[in-house]
């Protein structure tokens, strides 16, 4: 009697609860879930528009700038000086690039080392 009795209650605090639960997810709840997604959909897409229109301002921006640059070292006749320039700085990099390389393998030509020497003292 007494289990019948809880179950009976088990049972209405589920139907209560699936009460409260369909008032709070029902159609009006869908439709401000709805809305509110809606809402943050046009919001990104307002800041995606910003953001292009930011973009495009800049990549004209730059493409000035790389007009001027190249009419004024025309105009002062540095053409020849900008061109060394542009490659001693070329060459530059790879040189650092080279040294980065060559710097890694000495660190593992040392680690190799100092596995032989931990082997020997085993």
């Amino acid at each position: 009697m007494a289990t019948l009795k809880r179950l009976e209650k088990r049972m209405n605090d589920v139907e209560a609860w699936v009460k409260d639960f369909d008032r709070s997810q029902g159609p009006a709840q869908t439709s401000e879930n709805l809305n509110w997604l809606v809402g943050q959909t046009r919001q990104l897409g307002e800041r995606l528009t910003q953001t292009e229109q930011q973009a495009m301002q800049m990549q004209e921006a730059l493409q000035k700038n790389a007009e001027i640059v190249n009419t004024f070292v025309e105009e002062q006749e540095l053409v020849h000086d900008w061109q060394a320039y542009i490659e001693k700085l070329q060459k530059e990099s790879e040189d650092a690039l080279q040294e980065s390389e060559t710097e890694s393998l000495d660190v593992q030509e040392q680690a190799e080392d100092g596995e032989e020497v931990g082997e020997g003292n085993a």
